[in-house]
C-alpha cells in the first residue's frame, strides 16, 4: 500500500508557469495554506505556516489535502491517491470531559489532543526544557568566569586601566550572565512543567510516551524516496 501511495505522490503534473513565492497546500475544502514544506510522507506533510506570525513547524495529514502547489511550479495531486477517513490511534477530544474542560488554554489543548499530538507536544517541550537548562548552566558559568577574571585583572598591576577594565568586567559580566541564566532557568521550569503535564495525560490514557515508526517518505524537491525511522518521545 505504501509503495502505491508513494508512486501516486511521485506522479506530479509538471507544467511551464512562473514559480510561486511559497508552497501552497490546497485542502479538500478548497482552503489554502501558504507554507514552507520541509517534508512529505505517505501519511502527512510537515511544513511551516507562513500565514502565521510565529511560523511554527506543524503538519497536516494527507487525507485532508487535495493537492500541493510547489513554489517551483510543480503540482502534486493527492486527493485521489489518499483514501479519506484515516482514523488516528485516538481521536481529538476522545479522552476529554467535554462538560468540564480546563479553562487554562494549555491544559485544554492537552486534554483535547490525540495521543500522537501529545507525543509531539512532549518532544517539543522536553527539548525546550533541555535548551533552557543548558542555557542557564552556560550563562551562570559565564557570570562566574567573568567575575573571577575581572577581579584578577583589577588586582594585577598598578595601571588605572587594569582597575577600570577589571571592575567593569567583574560587574557587567555577572550581571549579563545572571540575567540570561535566570531566563534560561525560567524556560526550563516552564517547559518542564508542561512536559510533565503531557506525560501525566498520556499515562492517564494508558498510552506509551515513546513510539517507533518506520514510514516511507519522499522529498518533493529532489523526487527521491526513502524509508524514515522515527522515535517519538
Amino acid at each position: 500500500m505504501s509503495q502505491i501511495l508513494l508512486a501516486a505522490l511521485l506522479c506530479q503534473n509538471a507544467f511551464a508557469q512562473e514559480g510561486r513565492k511559497n508552497d501552497v497546500i490546497v485542502k479538500r475544502d478548497s482552503s489554502r495554506i501558504q507554507a514552507l514544506i520541509t517534508q512529505m510522507s505517505y501519511e502527512k506533510i510537515n511544513y511551516r505556516d507562513l500565514g502565521k506570525a510565529d511560523s511554527a513547524a506543524t503538519y497536516i495529514y494527507l487525507d485532508q489535502v487535495a493537492r500541493v502547489l510547489l513554489k517551483n511550479g510543480k503540482i502534486i495531486n493527492v486527493k485521489d491517491s489518499i483514501p479519506p477517513g484515516r482514523i488516528p490511534p485516538d481521536s481529538v477530544g476522545q479522552y476529554a470531559d467535554m462538560n468540564n474542560l480546563p479553562t487554562d488554554p494549555f491544559e485544554k489543548s492537552v486534554v483535547m489532543a490525540n495521543s500522537d499530538q501529545l507525543r509531539d507536544k512532549y518532544e517539543y517541550h522536553h527539548n525546550r526544557a533541555i535548551d533552557g537548562k543548558q542555557g542557564a548552566i552556560v550563562f551562570t558559568s559565564v557570570a562566574v568566569a567573568t567575575l573571577v577574571s575581572g577581579i584578577i585583572v583589577a588586582s594585577t598591576g598598578d595601571s588605572p586601566d587594569n582597575k577600570t577594565i577589571g571592575t567593569s568586567l567583574a560587574i557587567a559580566g555577572p550581571a549579563v550572565g545572571v540575567v540570561f541564566g535566570l531566563i534560561g532557568y525560567k524556560n526550563f521550569k516552564i517547559h518542564s512543567r508542561k512536559a510533565e503535564k503531557i506525560k501525566t495525560e498520556l499515562e492517564r490514557r494508558n498510552q506509551p510516551l515513546t513510539t517507533l515508526r518506520i514510514t516511507p517518505a519522499i522529498d518533493p524537491f529532489t523526487k527521491s524516496a526513502r524509508l524514515g525511522l522515527r522515535l517519538s518521545f
